[in-house]
């Protein structure tokens, strides 16, 4: 008798967030990722999801952002999601304005900003995957990014033989470098799917405690 093929998946927190769930589908935050899993791959048997983020610090136009991110992630710890925390930081630096202008003496003029920045997801990301794919975790690898700084590890396993698929949160309009990796397959993340695949507006944890979706999430 035949078993069905197993998948585990990776998922780039911020590159879905930023691509998917910031303004595009913002009504979808409350995302249950391991439903996604199961949707994305319904023919596949999901071992194992891990997501790759990092802790928010509070902003001045938004200081409950970090709040909000904690109740999701103890929604998501009801799950079988493993979450792995990158790091979050500003980093103070001077930038040219736009458009772009010069002074008196011909320089460029800039303006100190304070730019966020997260550190750590990608590298932790590409070690696990290198690590449970020669551990052979499963039958395939799916990655939900469009960073194309992951395409050498996808290629390194691709090329030994290992199933490397591409979950792109791009659409059809993903980062042209996957195509060097010899993708199993890429899959879509579609509105219905991300619907399909919310939380309910509460969950409970194993200790009973009731966690509910953030009223200023729509």
């Amino acid at each position: 008798m035949r078993t069905r093929r197993t998948v585990m998946v990776y998922i780039d927190g911020f590159a879905l967030y930023k691509a998917l769930l910031q303004y595009k589908y913002r009504e979808y935050k409350w995302l249950d990722l391991e439903a996604l899993a199961g949707r994305l791959f319904p023919h596949r048997d999901v071992v194992g999801v891990k997501y790759f983020t990092a802790a928010l610090k509070p902003l001045t136009n938004d200081p409950g952002i970090g709040q909000r991110q904690q109740i999701y992630w103890r929604a998501l710890r009801t799950t079988n999601v493993e979450i792995i925390e990158g790091k979050f930081s500003f980093v103070k630096q001077y930038l040219p304005v736009h458009p772009e202008e010069v002074d008196e003496n011909g320089r460029v003029v800039t303006v100190r900003v304070k730019r966020p920045e997260e550190k750590g997801s990608d590298v932790a990301l590409a070690s696990n995957l290198l690590i449970d794919a020669m551990e052979d975790r499963a039958d395939s690898y799916a990655i939900v990014t469009n960073d194309s700084d992951l395409v050498p590890p996808m290629q390194l396993l691709s090329e030994r033989g290992k199933g490397i698929a591409l979950v792109s949160v791009a659409h059809e309009k993903y980062n042209k470098a996957f195509e060097e990796v010899g993708l199993e397959t890429v899959r879509q993340i579609r509105r219905g799917t991300l619907a399909a695949s919310q939380f309910a507006m509460a969950v409970k944890d194993d200790e009973g405690r009731t966690i509910r979706k953030p009223p200023s999430w729509p």
